[in-house]
Order: C-alpha cells, then sequence, then structure tokens
C-alpha cells in the first residue's frame, strides 16, 4: 500500500506542473490582450486629452478591461482546474483500483501466513506443555534418586552394578575371578567388601565402593559458591572419613594370601571433587592401606591382572602339554616293545618254520617215497614245502635300541 501511495504522489507533481503550465499559457495570452488593449487605451487618452470626461472615459475603458480580462482569466482557470481535477481523480481511480487488487492478494497470503502461524503456535504451546510436564517428571524422579543415593543400601547396589560393569569392561567377569558382597566372617564382626579380586596362585584383593554421596550430591544443588564449597568440604572430609574406617578393617587379615591393602572404588566425578579441595587425599588414603581407584585405574589394575591370569593359563597349558608329551612318549616305548616281541615271535616263527620244513622234507618225504618200492604209487605227488626267506624288518629308531637294551639288561 505504501508503494501504491508513493507512485500517486510521484505522479503529484507531474499533473501540477501541467496545471500551473496551462494557467500560464492563459496568463501569457491575456497579458498579450491586455498589452493591445492598453496601447489602444494610450491612443484614446491621446485623442481625448482636451476632453474634460476624459478622466470618465478612461475609468470605464480600464474598468472594462479588467472585467475581461478576469472573466477570460477565471474562466480559463477554472477549466484548467476542473480538468486537472478530472485527470487527477481518473489517475487515483486507476491507482486505487489496482493498489486495492495487489492490497487484497498480498492481505490473502498475509491472512494465510497468520493462520499458519497460529497453527504452529498452537502445537507449539501444546508441546511446551508437555515438556513442562516431563521435566516436572525428571526433576521428581531426580529428587528421588538422589534421595535414594544417600542410603547406605542404595549405595552399596549402585556401587555392586558399577563394579560389575568395570570387571566386566575389563575382562574379569569371564575368569570368574571375582565375588561380589562375599561376606568375611571375624571375631568381632562380619566384613562385606564389595567385590574380591581372584589372582593368580590363589591371591586375592578385596574392593569395596560404599562412598558416601550425601556432600556430593548436595553441591549440585548449592544456591551459592560459599554452600558449594561448603558442601565439596564435607565431601572431602567424608571421603577420608570412609577411606580411614575402610583402612580400619584390614580386609588382607582374614584372606589368604591376600597383599596388605583394600581398593576404595569411587566413580570419577566423585573423586575429583575430593582431590580438587584435598589433593594430598590419595596419599593419606594409602598411608592407612587404602587405594582411591576411580574407574580408569581400576580398568587398569584388572586390566593387568587378567593378563597375568591369561598367562597363568598359558603356564598351565604348558605345563599340561609337558605331562601330555611324557605320557606319549612312555606309551611310545610300550608300543616299541610290542613291537620288539612281535619281530622276535616271527623270527622264532620263521626259524620253527623252516625247521619243520626241513625235517618234513629230509625225514618225511624220504620214508613215504619207500612205499613206491612196494609197488604203491599214489595219485598224489609230494612237494616239499619251500623254505621262508624273509625276516621281520629291523626298526632303526633309537627307541627300539633303548627297549632292546633294556631287554637284554634285563634277560642279564
Amino acid at each position: 500500500m505504501q508503494n501504491l501511495f508513493d507512485m500517486n504522489l510521484l505522479d503529484l507533481p507531474t499533473l501540477l506542473l501541467g496545471a500551473v503550465g496551462g494557467s500560464l499559457a492563459v496568463y501569457l495570452f491575456m497579458h498579450v490582450r491586455f498589452k493591445k488593449q492598453e496601447q489602444e487605451l494610450l491612443t484614446a487618452q491621446t485623442l481625448l486629452s482636451n476632453e474634460q470626461d476624459k478622466s470618465l472615459a478612461i475609468e470605464k475603458i480600464e474598468k472594462q478591461l479588467k472585467d475581461t480580462f478576469g472573466a477570460a482569466a477565471a474562466d480559463a482557470l477554472k477549466n484548467n482546474n476542473e480538468a486537472f481535477i478530472q485527470l487527477a481523480q481518473q489517475t487515483f481511480q486507476t491507482q486505487h483500483e489496482s493498489a486495492k487488487g495487489e492490497l487484497d492478494q498480498r492481505a490473502k497470503s498475509v491472512s494465510e501466513s497468520l493462520e499458519r502461524f497460529d497453527k504452529n503456535l498452537s502445537q507449539l504451546h501444546k508441546a511446551h506443555g508437555g515438556l513442562m510436564s516431563r521435566i516436572d517428571g525428571l526433576g521428581k524422579e531426580t529428587e528421588n534418586l538422589v534421595s535414594a543415593l544417600q542410603t547406605p543400601k542404595v549405595i552399596g547396589n549402585w556401587g555392586e552394578m558399577q563394579l560389575r560393569k568395570v570387571a566386566e569392561i575389563a575382562g574379569m567377569e569371564e575368569h570368574c575371578d571375582f565375588d561380589v558382597q562375599k561376606n568375611i566372617s571375624t571375631d568381632e564382626s562380619r566384613l562385606y567388601p564389595d567385590m574380591i579380586v581372584r589372582l593368580p596362585g590363589g591371591r586375592s584383593i578385596a574392593v569395596d565402593s560404599k562412598v558416601p554421596l550425601k556432600h556430593f550430591l548436595a553441591s549440585f544443588d548449592a544456591e551459592s559458591e560459599e554452600e558449594r564449597t561448603a558442601c565439596l568440604e564435607q565431601h572431602r572430609r567424608s571421603v577420608r572419613e570412609h577411606a580411614k574406617e575402610l583402612g580400619s578393617k584390614a580386609y588382607w587379615d582374614h584372606l589368604e594370601d591376600t597383599p596388605d591393602f583394600v581398593v576404595m572404588y569411587l566413580g570419577d566425578a566423585v573423586y575429583q571433587a575430593a582431590i580438587q579441595v584435598d589433593p594430598h587425599l590419595p596419599e593419606d588414603a594409602l598411608r592407612n592401606h587404602v587405594i582411591l581407584a576411580p574407574p580408569s585405574i581400576l580398568i587398569m589394575a584388572l586390566r593387568t591382572i587378567a593378563y597375568s591370569w591369561r598367562q597363568e593359563k598359558f603356564s598351565e597349558h604348558a605345563r599340561e602339554i609337558s605331562s601330555l608329551g611324557k605320557e606319549l612318549y612312555e606309551r611310545l616305548k610300550t608300543l616299541s616293545e610290542h613291537f620288539d616281541g612281535i619281530k622276535k615271535g616271527l623270527a622264532r616263527a620263521v626259524k620253527s618254520y623252516n625247521s619243520a620244513a626241513g625235517s618234513l622234507e629230509s625225514r618225511i618225504f624220504v620214508t613215504a617215497r619207500k612205499f613206491q618200492d612196494f609197488g604203491i604209487n599214489p595219485d598224489v605227488t609230494l612237494t616239499s614245502p619251500p623254505p621262508v626267506e624273509e625276516t621281520p624288518r629291523a626298526l632303526s629308531a633309537p627307541e627300539f635300541h633303548e627297549t632292546v637294551s633294556d631287554e637284554e639288561t634285563s634277560d642279564d
């Protein structure tokens, strides 16, 4: 609409210039005519200079001229103004109709955009309401979780879950090298480590994860930096006291072949919050035979232990292979003795066969042939059996010679 109005304003000076030009032309025309009438008046004045009514005549003529000029100028200006007004009205009407059509089109487009905007805004309000409801629910769940994490039982369950995950990452659960919540009986009470890591050689390490989280969680709800600092200071003290208490339990005195320390597991954020306030906390805990272990340190330690277990498995397999090799060697020795016995048996059988064949030919067949001297001629011809020339192959392996030597020694 503003563009159309600007276009009308740009056309208005042109129309005004046209009107002024027309008026100026009329004015020049009338001015020339007035000059001519003025010249005639001067001539008349000269002719009537001696007449007494000269003044009256001049006044009359001037009045007539003025009336004539005024009427003509008024008519011309009136006509010119009417033409200007008519032209302006036509121009404005044309521009108005064009602007109205374009304005209606734009108004329709704006109306459609506003409808879409209202629809999207309504959907956004609904989504915002749902989001706020979820945020409220999440806030309540967070409050419940924070409250739950302040109880020892939940802290123990949370720590057990974390330890299982760490052991799984390190590959220790595959070898069943940890026992969770195994109680240890003492003369005075029962100890409940959260995890016992089994080491090669029957050794073990106790791990505890029941570090208090109350002040650590409270630091996130602090409304000022001073309040947050105070919460972290309390958290540092609770971690230090728990480490001292854990060291006093002396797990290593109640587990066989256990190093004289216990591992205190705590999450990365819990660990960092404590050592930022008290950088000497790990060294002081170590003096109480307690090793502070966030996930990264515990995973590294468990991976090292897992590697030791693999090496132990390799050594065990090597011992088994050595035992199997020795057993196989003994069985091969026994089998070689059997082969040597078979060889000797075959040699004796060949010797007996050849002796029997020689006796058959030299003794029995000779006697049987004497029946022919009595006229007995049987249809069957006696054939001497051929001797056996093959002998058992000699075994060249040193094990057979060793077996033979052992047998000869035993025979002697």
